[in-house]
């Protein structure tokens, strides 16, 4: 069995994609099961988190479930709009899924598809050109499903299993410019500094990085497997004069 993996980025006028542009520093994480849409969201602090709640409360009715410093889980239930479409109805107009979550950032969206063909992402990236500017990331041909489990992240959490010595050593290394191609200072200066002998910090550092590269390895290898390069399509506007439809769901004054 064959599919087509693609990211996609999008900006266009729509009710979520308008609460990326006004709080562009806040990452919004997007999930919906049918009845109720489910955003996660960090801000870069929590004054910026009480002001992205607040239109989130304010324009969709939504209400928190969690909040917790600069972040905050909220529910929005029962919300859709019928113009401008959004590019989630689109996909299933076009056959192509849409695996969660939507990613909203600096006035953007970004979606991950999944197509059984080619000529239906096609389908759904001209449609979506109508709503304004879209960016292809990436377009992968995936052999089978196990393909796609892995290409999202990696198949546990990037930290697991990592010491808080093998982290401290890698901060360490990358901030003295151990890493840096020529290396900017030696082996021994960082691990003075951390007060450690070069051979206990050189295992701390070996061993940090074995633990990056084994939980990452499935990520980097659906990255091995993606094809063509990053294409930047031009919008297209509506044309002068076309009115758009209320939406349904937002607070009118």
């Amino acid at each position: 069995m064959s599919l087509v993996d693609a990211r996609v980025r999008v900006h266009h006028p729509c009710p979520y994609c308008d609460i990326s542009v006004e709080f562009p520093r806040t990452l919004l994480l997007l999930w919906c099961d049918n009845r109720r849409d489910v955003f996660l969201l960090s801000a870069p602090d929590e004054p910026e988190r009480r002001r992205v709640v607040s239109a989130l409360r304010d324009s969709f009715h939504a209400r928190p479930l969690v909040v917790e410093g600069r972040d905050a889980l909220v529910t929005i239930p029962d919300f859709e709009w019928a113009d401008p479409p959004s590019v989630t109805g689109l996909a299933r107009k076009a056959g192509v899924w849409v695996l969660h979550p939507v990613v909203y950032f600096d006035g953007t969206e970004t979606y991950r598809f999944l197509a059984p063909r080619r000529s239906e992402l096609n389908r759904l990236i001209g449609r979506t050109r109508r709503l304004g500017e879209v960016e292809v990331l990436s377009v992968s041909d995936r052999s089978g499903l196990g393909a796609v489990r892995d290409a999202p992240v990696a198949s546990v959490h990037f930290f697991e299993g990592l010491t808080d010595r093998q982290a401290r050593s890698l901060v360490a290394a990358f901030e003295g410019g151990l890493f840096d191609v020529p290396a900017r200072t030696r082996w021994e200066e960082v691990a003075r500094r951390q007060g450690l002998s070069r051979s206990t910090f050189g295992e701390h550092l070996r061993k940090g990085q074995l633990r990056l590269l084994a939980n990452s390895v499935a990520s980097l290898k659906a990255r091995l497997e993606t094809d063509g390069t990053p294409t930047v399509l031009p919008a297209t506007v509506p044309a002068p004069g076309v009115s758009r439809a209320p939406l349904r769901g937002i607070r009118t004054p």
